[in-house]
């Protein structure tokens, strides 16, 4: 009985997965705002994010400041400030494209939020009531990192909740997404609520995207950002 239970899990699980395929897309566009709450103060960031097939994500902050984060699937990172003339160049996996929702979504990597691709294997999985758990561990063990456990939640095959465990099994991050919303036949996440844990302390973010353009009707004309070449570097 066990054993056909066990095979059931599998064959959902195998069926899930096959479910997802990337999509095939040139470029979306899309408004955002942001709140966050952290030691008892709001702050509210509003920007655009200009998104592109290629792995090139620019992200044009209108609020609290005005600057311009310019990103790529190998983790380049340029954070520019207008008013200043001035950009932050950084090279950090951390802040690639491809750990973006976008990337996620666009490229039919929602079955495991690119998990995969960061060095994670799935431990287990199983239902719980009308949600699909699973739960993921490093593939190779490293006592330095500091994520060693993730589980993900999927309802009706999509991406409702994460949470990340330290070595100590502690939750450090909670991630719920909700809101989907239909781009072209791809479901994608228009809100999301990320909460951070350090010690005692932590900060919640609930981030709102809205206002989608896809292809043709994606003509922001950041998609095309050059920063100026005679921009000031400016180290950290």
């Amino acid at each position: 009985m066990k054993n056909l239970l066990r095979l059931s899990v599998a064959a959902i699980a195998v069926t899930f997965l096959a479910s997802f395929a990337p999509y095939s897309f040139d470029k979306l566009y899309a408004e955002m705002e942001t709140r966050q709450l952290k030691a008892g103060k709001y702050v509210t960031i509003k920007g655009e994010v200009c998104y592109s097939s290629s792995g090139d994500m620019i992200t044009h902050y209108s609020l609290p400041r005005n600057y311009v984060l310019v990103s790529n699937k190998q983790g380049e990172v340029k954070l520019y400030e207008p008013a200043a003339n001035t950009v932050i160049l950084s090279q950090n996996t951390m802040f690639s494209s491809q750990t973006s929702l976008f990337y996620y979504f666009l490229s039919g990597k929602a079955a495991d939020m690119g998990l995969t691709e960061m060095g994670y294997v799935q431990d287990k999985v199983y239902r719980d009531k009308e949600m699909l758990v699973s739960e993921w561990r490093l593939k190779k063990p490293a006592k330095k990192e500091l994520v060693q456990k993730i589980k993900l939640v999927h309802k009706d095959q999509n991406p409702v909740y994460m949470h990340y465990q330290d070595a100590g099994g502690a939750i450090i991050r909670k991630v719920y997404y909700y809101g989907y919303t239909t781009l072209d036949h791809i479901s994608f996440p228009a809100t999301s609520t990320d909460i951070t844990f350090q010690g005692k302390d932590s900060s919640v973010s609930k981030t709102v995207f809205h206002n989608f353009k896809m292809n043709q009707q994606a003509n922001s004309p950041y998609f095309n950002f050059q920063i100026p070449a005679n921009a000031k570097i400016k180290r950290l």
